[in-house]
């Protein structure tokens, strides 16, 4: 609890906290963690398929074996943001600076609350499509809301209405940058990051590119840096909040107040 307190004192000083949230604040909305836990996506083919590389030797394949096979849980119709998300929604409100940095492609963030002016979305999201053309077609630019995969079965694979060119998910593939789209707002993501005071891990496995792009602003800055986890962070200069986030950020909420 000391270490609570500690915490919410920082985030009462700082003129921006930057929270880094990553797949374990979703699971207990029952979307599976993608690299560590029993039934973590990781451990599917994740690597192989999960590429545009891929993609394009056989999209029908792709949708169907990584997209539907690692991520169809996200087209479930009842899955709810849970306590964690909503206090993160409280949180972000306190400052006129503060920002959640998610990797986390589910919408939970959105469904809760968050406003989207104080959300990057640095992975993509599920529920966004675009061309896969190389051409600088319209559709890569803007993207569509929804495609229909009901005919997946039979190899019929969603195509774009300006080019006829494959459509895919609006999310970061192995073999892709964070700059490659300009949704994904990596420029303000680091900007923010080098701007932080106060940077708040949130159920990260800290093996991703954003990651370790904010442990090297914190150590130039000398941001404070905190982590609400299951597990401990894998670097020093930690203050460490171990616990569900769904259960960890309702108090910080409370010790705030």
């Amino acid at each position: 609890m000391d270490d609570l307190n500690q915490v919410a004192g920082w985030l009462k000083q700082a003129r921006r906290v930057l929270y880094l949230c990553g797949a374990g604040l979703s699971v207990p909305s029952g979307i599976r963690a993608y690299r560590s836990g029993t039934n973590a996506v990781w451990g599917e083919y994740v690597l192989e398929w999960g590429t545009r590389s891929k993609f394009l030797v056989d999209p029908a394949a792709w949708w169907k074996t990584f997209w539907l096979g690692a991520h169809g849980e996200l087209l479930k119709t009842d899955l709810r943001p849970n306590a964690g998300h909503e206090a993160l929604v409280m949180l972000v409100a306190r400052g006129p600076n503060d920002l959640v940095i998610t990797q986390n492609i589910d919408g939970l963030h959105r469904s809760a609350g968050h406003p989207e002016a104080k959300l990057i979305e640095i992975h993509g999201r599920h529920d966004r499509f675009i061309c896969a053309s190389d051409s600088g077609c319209e559709g890569i630019d803007h993207p569509e809301p929804s495609v229909d995969l009901s005919k997946l079965d039979a190899g019929v694979i969603p195509l774009c209405r300006h080019c006829g060119a494959p459509m895919r998910p609006l999310v970061l593939l192995f073999d892709e940058y964070y700059d490659g789209h300009a949704q994904y707002q990596a420029h303000r993501a680091r900007r923010a990051l080098d701007d932080a005071e106060v940077i708040v891990f949130v159920g990260t496995s800290f093996s991703v590119g954003i990651t370790s792009s904010a442990i090297r602003s914190a150590q130039v800055s000398g941001a404070r840096v905190v982590n609400v986890n299951l597990e401990p962070a894998p670097f020093p200069n930690v203050t460490e909040l171990h616990g569900g986030a769904e259960v960890l950020l309702p108090k910080l909420v409370t010790a705030l107040r």
